[in-house]
């Protein structure tokens, strides 16, 4: 029978043991929880102060936001100007080359030699007939 009371006590205090550390883990939660919801009410109530802040700065940005598309709105025309611009020149270009190829048979320095020969020889066949005749 004394093995028995034995064994009660034991048990008694295996389980004071048990309790004894329950509640002290349960004492840490409690205080971890405390200072959880002190930071949480630091942190709403820094919340309360940022909030309007950053609305403002939200209705701030989307008023530069629109003020920015106005800008590039109006600079459309003058984009399609330049563009209008780049297409002409680009078709003087055109033009310019076409003409370029086509003179570039008889406009050559040894063609532009026989030309000038050419007509200084009929000015000096006119001066001559021109003699002849009078």
């Amino acid at each position: 029978m004394d093995f028995v009371y034995i064994g009660v006590f034991i048990c008694a205090l295996a389980f004071a043991l048990v309790v004894i550390y329950a509640s002290l883990v349960l004492k840490r939660a409690a205080n971890t929880m405390e200072s959880i919801s002190h930071t949480l009410n630091e942190v709403e109530q820094k919340m309360h102060y940022i909030t309007p802040e950053l609305q403002k700065t939200l209705e701030e940005t989307g008023q530069t936001v629109d003020d920015l598309n106005e800008k590039l709105a109006a600079t459309d025309s003058l984009f399609t100007a330049l563009d209008d611009a780049g297409v002409s020149v680009y078709e003087g270009d055109r033009f310019v080359q076409r003409q370029t190829d086509k003179t570039a048979s008889w406009a050559s320095p040894k063609n532009r030699n026989r030309l000038t020969k050419t007509i200084k020889w009929a000015d000096v066949m006119y001066k001559l007939y021109k003699r002849t005749r009078s």
